[in-house]
């Protein structure tokens, strides 16, 4: 028995069906679609935020993790607060913004529908809308620069003074890696009252650890904890009691909290303040009555922090 042949209208159904589950895959795009859910969680930062939650701000994310708004804000501190927003979105790797700052032009009035009305025109807007230029994302990867450094430690009531480079790595929000290099010089300890001058001990630490920035407009406050070495070493005095004086010091470890703000003032330029407490028992070698004995003191100190900074990338 010959076999019936499909109707021609069947075979061109499923012709058709093929290619539109083929055209469905083919424009199924992973990286589309990760832009997409980046533009999600921009909008969403954007509508929680008291500041600029009520304004309408256009979000669009590209495949390269290029986020775009658009839109208007009430004035530039809102229009900083978006851009800030939008950087701090996983995902987004730039921010390009067309947002203007000002008020809606008013709406024209139909004459039509105003005729026989007594209605008081509206007073022009005095002044263009102000308009973004194109802004790349500003996070820095490193900025230097240089502060004056003041000491102080417990057993000195004179507080030393001295220039000393800065550093700062990244200025993204949230988590981030700090340095710390806060060198500074103390007075050691004298084992017995009256000893007189007892040298100078000056603490190299070196250490590294984590911070929190919390940035606000152009101000960020970020905390931090950092810990390390610290390479001491130890200057004798010329004069006093030779069997009343610290001779030798190790190497110690060292640990600081810290606090430090930081002023955006131009594109390059920062204003930095820091203080913190740095803490470290390191070993001494001392001659008492004669013999030398080991023992560990306090060599803490709070250090602060004034100077500028420069972004160099």
């Amino acid at each position: 028995m010959a076999r019936r042949a499909a109707p021609p209208h069947f075979i061109v159904a499923l012709v058709a069906l093929a290619a539109l589950v083929a055209g469905c895959a083919a424009k199924i795009n992973p990286v589309e679609v990760e832009a997409a859910r980046t533009a999600a969680r921009v909008k969403t930062a954007l509508v929680n935020d008291p500041l600029v939650g009520t304004r309408p701000i256009a979000v669009v994310v590209d495949e390269e993790g290029v986020a775009q708004l658009s839109g208007r804000v009430g004035s530039a501190d809102e229009a900083t607060r978006a851009v800030e927003l939008a950087r701090a979105v996983p995902g987004v790797t730039r921010v390009v913004t067309r947002l203007q700052v000002g008020a809606e032009p008013p709406a024209p009035v139909d004459a039509a529908a105003g005729a026989g009305a007594d209605v008081e025109p509206l007073p022009p807007l005095r002044g263009p809308a102000l308009e973004f230029e194109e802004l790349e994302d500003e996070r820095t990867l490193l900025a230097v620069g240089m502060a004056l450094m003041f000491s102080n430690d417990e057993g000195d009531t004179d507080t030393r003074t001295k220039l000393w480079p800065i550093a700062r790595l990244g200025s993204g929000a949230g988590l981030g890696p700090a340095l710390g290099f806060d060198w500074y010089d103390v007075t050691p300890p004298a084992p017995q009252e009256g000893a007189g001058d007892v040298g100078r001990l000056r603490i190299r630490p070196i250490m590294a650890g984590l911070r929190y920035t919390v940035p606000m407009g152009r101000v960020s406050i970020a905390p931090s904890l950092v810990g390390g070495m610290a390479f001491n070493s130890l200057e004798v005095a010329d004069t006093g009691a030779a069997e009343q004086i610290a001779v030798d010091v190790a190497n110690s470890f060292v640990w600081r909290a810290a606090v430090s703000v930081w002023v955006e003032t131009g594109r390059r330029s920062a204003v930095h303040a820091s203080i913190g407490r740095v803490m470290t028992n390191p070993r001494f070698t001392v001659v008492e009555e004669g013999r030398l004995r080991h023992r560990s003191a306090s060599a803490d100190a709070t250090v602060l922090l004034v100077g500028v900074a420069y972004k160099l990338f």
